[in-house]
């Protein structure tokens, strides 16, 4: 069974509940932020130093600390090596830590949403927890506790994620989940988008008309012969009795072989939107009308729509749920006194 390309390039969902399966050699860091946080993948090692602590975020009376920022970061400062200089890492630095102190943020509004809803996840729920993602990862326990610890976390630390994730499914499924709903115009709508990204890349052969924009009956002229093309006549045979383009009326219209980008940008997007033997609606490019037809296109890699139908679905679902979530957590912020000091 073909796959759709982009749904094996997208990051992968988190690993618990209704946010979805860790998947893959890295699914613990992948676990730990949101994509937003694993820009480069990068932390260099802070220096050992006297810290003074200080306040980076403060919701209701609950003040986040520097110190948090930083054992959150932990995992992170492996790669410090890949940096090309200084500038890259505090860089990289300032750019984490923006993104992290969000991520407190909301962490911290979502355990306040969690005490008055009386949610408590027990010990041996991030347990069961630790089970399931070792098994979905097709690992054992001590090897998924062993890649926390060479990432640089505790056991203790890695087990509060699993238990900030659950209590986190947990809310969504009581507060957002129902608002959810995936339509067949939503799947319809996805696909084509994919569609469309994968015809970026595909060569096609076109043939076209040109006619004269200027008149008044310019419109309907190309109209007419729109509806003369649809319904049965010979592109060619129009094409060669009503074009203005000599340099390709004798041949009846034919472009030849095309990549995306070296039409007209208008007739680009058109084009890219047509099925082989289809026909456009009259295009205005500067003082002339174009009408075209596609020909011929390379052979997608793509399943059919029925086919991708559960992909699309899982999709689809996801980004509905992303948007849901912030939708959410944003309300949440607006009800809290929230201030961000970095």
């Amino acid at each position: 069974m073909r796959h759709l390309e982009v749904f094996r390039r997208r990051p992968s969902p988190r690993p618990l509940g209704g946010a979805g399966r860790i998947h893959g050699r890295n699914a613990l860091q992948r676990a730990l932020l949101p994509a937003a946080l694993v820009l480069s993948g990068w932390l260099p090692r802070v220096a050992d130093a006297t810290v003074v602590e200080r306040i980076v975020a403060v919701v209701g009376e609950r003040a986040i600390l520097m110190s948090e920022l930083r054992t959150r970061a932990v995992p992170y400062m492996a790669r410090a090596k890949e940096l090309p200089s200084e500038a890259h890492r505090a860089a990289a630095i300032t750019q984490l830590h923006k993104s992290l102190v969000q991520q407190l943020v909301d962490e911290e509004l979502l355990a306040r949403a969690a005490r008055k809803a009386k949610i408590v996840i027990s010990e041996q729920d991030v347990t069961n927890a630790l089970e399931r993602v070792a098994k979905q990862n097709k690992i054992t326990i001590d090897k998924l506790l062993d890649e926390a610890r060479n990432s640089g976390m505790k056991d203790g630390q890695y087990r509060e994620e699993l238990r900030r994730q659950l209590l986190e499914a947990r809310l969504l499924s009581l507060r957002v989940q129902g608002r959810v709903r995936v339509r067949d115009e939503d799947l319809r709508a996805a696909y084509l988008g994919i569609v469309l990204d994968e015809r970026r890349k595909l060569g096609f052969n076109a043939s076209w008309i040109v006619l004269d924009g200027k008149s008044a009956e310019s419109v309907a002229q190309a109209e007419a012969l729109v509806q003369r093309a649809r319904t049965g006549e010979k592109f060619q045979e129009l094409a060669r009795q009503y074009s203005l383009d000599s340099s390709t009326r004798n041949s009846g219209g034919a472009l030849g072989r095309l990549t995306p980008g070296k039409l007209p940008a208008a007739l680009d997007r058109v084009a890219q939107r047509l099925t082989v033997g289809e026909i456009s609606p009259p295009v205005r490019v500067a003082d002339r009308f174009i009408i075209v037809k596609l020909t011929e296109r390379d052979e997608s890699q793509l399943p059919d729509f029925d086919e991708a139908r559960a992909e699309l679905t899982e999709r689809v679902y996801g980004e509905k749920m992303a948007k849901a979530r912030r939708r959410w957590l944003d309300g949440l912020r607006s009800q809290a006194s929230v201030e961000v000091r970095l």
